[in-house]
């Protein structure tokens, strides 16, 4: 019986990867529901977690329409941040900084009050996250407007957290990629984009660059209205 399961089991992962339906994991943080929204494909893997950041969720959609791929998206009733109630009080958080518990902290700090209990909510969602991630490349697909390439200059804010920096200025400074192995920032120089390679050492912000930092991580940042530009840079990602 339990190998019929498991045959039937494989059958509709393999089903799943061919026609790229999307499977959603709920999960509840505090009284908000959150899904993790997955698309199973064979290919790259591109991960969203900024509700409002819609030009890089089209520009992830785009690249596996066309070339295949998996998608991790949230789903929640929020903008950019995610807020939930639990025991009557209002709690809020960046989705982006749930990864370790130092950045938990911060950001439910940031945003309002901070409890342990509110803190095991957002950590169930982070693990839920984690475990749909697969164990080669991740690609992070982000949109800023106030973050960007210059804030990792020298003299800059971020600047202690690059090992490595290249600003090509033919580059709009909005478009970067920040990756963790020495080999995709050489990859991606030698190409003309714009890029950071993230310290193994760099400020703890609970960041997904943080949990990968020893592995293959790619992060996508481009303009809001950088659609095209940001297709071609997940395409070398």
């Amino acid at each position: 019986m339990v190998n019929l399961l498991m045959k039937w089991f494989l059958i509709a992962i393999f089903f799943l990867a061919l026609t790229g339906c999307a499977v959603n994991h709920p999960v509840y943080v505090g009284d908000e529901r959150v899904v993790i929204q997955q698309t199973v494909g064979k290919g790259k893997t591109f991960v969203h977690v900024h509700h409002n950041e819609q030009t890089a969720l089209k520009a992830a959609r785009a690249v596996i329409k066309k070339e295949g791929g998996s998608l991790i998206t949230l789903v929640h009733s929020g903008g950019r941040n995610i807020v939930f109630h639990l025991d009557k009080k209002r709690y809020e958080f960046d989705p982006n900084r749930i990864f370790t518990d130092h950045g938990i902290k911060k950001t439910l700090s940031q945003f309002g009050p901070y409890t342990p209990e509110a803190h095991q909510e957002v950590k169930k969602l982070a693990f839920e996250i984690q475990q749909l991630l697969p164990e080669g490349k991740v690609i992070a697909v982000h949109n800023n407007s106030s973050y960007s390439l210059k804030d990792y200059l020298p003299g800059h804010e971020l600047a202690k957290d690059a090992k490595a920096i290249n600003y090509s200025h033919k580059n709009y400074y909005r478009n970067f990629f920040l990756v963790t192995k020495i080999s995709d920032y050489l990859r991606l120089k030698t190409q003309g984009f714009n890029g950071v390679l993230q310290k193994p050492s760099a400020t703890d912000d609970g960041s997904l660059s943080i949990l990968l930092a020893k592995r293959d991580y790619i992060n996508v940042e481009a303009g809001f209205d950088q659609l095209m530009e940001q297709i071609k840079m997940l395409q070398q990602a």
